[in-house]
């Protein structure tokens, strides 16, 4: 049987590169399928199907929850013991991760029975009790799986930097699944049959993942003595994840429920595009933060110097680009509601306004939420998080009742602006020590140019021609709109620019 073995610098390089390639390729898949499929149920269904699902999608998202802190916190308790290749080390932590995984999974599937029985009970919608059960308990699989058989591969996997294998996987059968849902949108108009591919993925997934870490980690003890305190932050975890999933899908629900399926609809399409580009954006990040968190351990130094520059150059990228969304997805958004019967009330340039701030301000959050996991600040942070959700849920409930959908937007952005200054402040002083001014003026002179091109061009510059008219368009604007992020960019933090263009030089 091998040990664990320390991985070398050029490997962890090659292994970032692959994250970020099967990441990005796996998120591109996802944002086609996302893009045609609600389409189809748009016109097949109707906004009452499309919003149900949606709304289904964000309930499952709390279920989740009841991973309870494990996957993270396992993650930043194995980062030492993997980069030193301690291997008695991280068998007792996994072994931990594993009893803790499957005490959840029970949990997991009374939940989703329950949910299943009493949903259809209190909500209003076209279709039958028997059907909106059923497709609840098909939506109930995959987190069944997750927790009883695959959590605790995908933390190992995550903190070896083999995030790839995962990507691939779920690329692959992704794809699988949403062709098969395609050709039975095209057939059949049986919902429960079209539903029931969402629970393909997972189950190959699941015994790819386990054949794979058997043959290539043959050392690992899943029943090894656990090392419960290795895992003593997961309650603190908990409180971020239960922030984080408030921010993320409470809005749909109270919009449901407050303002009707068809506005749950509308939101869940604007959000389809704004979300569906984030994933992309958070794939960079993702690929990267395995090297970050193995550096932070044993390399520091270093670690404030890249990581600096890597938040650097991802908030010029995420301004520019969702910059160049904003001015042109208001066409595109015509096009694709174009033939719905409820189509004009996807046409709301002061809604489109809102998601840009919301979603933006949600990725200026992405290196923030790295340093806390990377530096297991978790506890130090959660009154942040309990915080932020106290305000988004307290807001949302007030503002939706007087301002309708718009109003549940205007409080996540509130909810945000509070907890990025946060974890501005608390980032800087606490873990890379330096003053907060510095993440600071980033994001203020990024956002200043975002506002300048937006105030130029507007939101109407572009006709709904086709969708390849805009794109086209959206592409010639883009290149003046990135000229104008890096000029302003270099000229007011050359320095770090500098240092960055420098190490790329000297690596080749």
């Amino acid at each position: 049987m091998s040990k664990a073995t320390a991985t070398t610098a050029d490997e962890k390089n090659k292994r970032v590169v692959l994250n970020i390639i099967s990441g990005l390729s796996y998120q591109i898949a996802i944002a086609v399928f996302g893009l045609i499929i609600p389409r189809l149920y748009l016109v097949s269904f109707g906004s009452d199907v499309n919003g149900l699902n949606s709304t289904i999608k964000n309930i499952f998202a709390y279920l989740a929850l009841l991973e309870a802190g494990v996957g993270l916190s396992a993650q930043y308790a194995l980062y030492a013991p993997v980069a030193e290749g301690k291997t008695e080390d991280i068998n007792a932590i996994l072994s931990a991760t594993r009893r803790f995984y499957l005490k959840s999974s029970v949990i997991y599937t009374a939940l989703t029975v329950a949910f299943a029985l009493v949903y259809p009970l209190i909500i209003k919608t076209s279709l039958s009790y028997f059907t909106v059960s059923v497709i609840i308990l098909l939506y109930g699989i995959p987190g069944i799986i997750l927790f009883s058989l695959r959590g605790k591969y995908n933390a190992f996997l995550e903190v070896e930097g083999k995030r790839y294998i995962i990507s691939w996987l779920s690329t692959i059968t992704f794809i699988l699944s949403n062709v098969l849902r395609l050709a039975f949108l095209m057939i059949s108009d049986n919902l429960l049959l079209i539903q029931a591919t969402y629970c393909l993925p997972s189950v190959i997934q699941v015994v790819f993942v386990i054949l794979y870490v058997r043959k290539h980690y043959d050392w690992i003890d899943w029943k090894a003595k656990p090392d419960y305190s290795a895992l003593s932050q997961k309650g603190s975890v908990l409180v971020h994840q239960i922030s984080n999933c408030i921010f993320c899908n409470t809005d749909t629900i109270i919009i449901s429920f407050m303002c009707g399926m068809n506005y749950a609809s509308v939101y869940a399409i604007y959000s389809l595009f704004f979300a569906n580009f984030q994933k992309i954006v958070t794939s960079f990040s993702n690929g990267l933060t395995f090297k970050f968190g193995q550096m932070y351990q044993i390399e520091r130094k270093r670690f404030d110097r890249e990581f600096s520059q890597y938040e650097s150059v991802f908030y010029m990228f995420l301004f520019w680009a969702y910059t160049v969304i904003t001015a042109f997805l208001m066409p595109i958004i015509r096009l694709y509601t174009g033939g719905v019967a409820d189509a004009e009330i996807y046409d709301n340039v002061w809604i489109l306004i809102l998601f840009a701030m919301w979603t933006v301000m949600s990725g200026i959050e992405i290196p923030l939420l790295q340093l806390q996991s990377i530096a297991g600040k978790f506890d130090d942070t959660r009154n942040q998080a309990l915080i932020e959700m106290t305000i988004n849920i307290v807001l949302s409930l007030i503002i939706t009742w007087k301002l309708g959908m718009s109003g549940c937007l205007i409080a996540t952005i509130i909810a945000l602006l509070y907890r990025i200054n946060a974890m501005v402040i608390y980032t800087s002083k606490h873990i890379l020590e330096r003053s907060c001014l510095k993440s600071f003026k980033k994001i203020f002179v990024n956002t200043a140019v975002a506002v300048g091109v937006l105030v130029l061009i507007g939101t109407e510059s572009c006709e709904a021609v086709s969708y390849f008219y805009v794109m086209w368009r959206a592409i010639l604007n883009s290149f003046w709109i990135a000229g104008l992020f890096l000029v302003a960019n270099l000229v007011t933090d050359f320095g770090e620019y500098k240092g960055l263009f420098d190490s790329v030089r000297d690596r080749f």
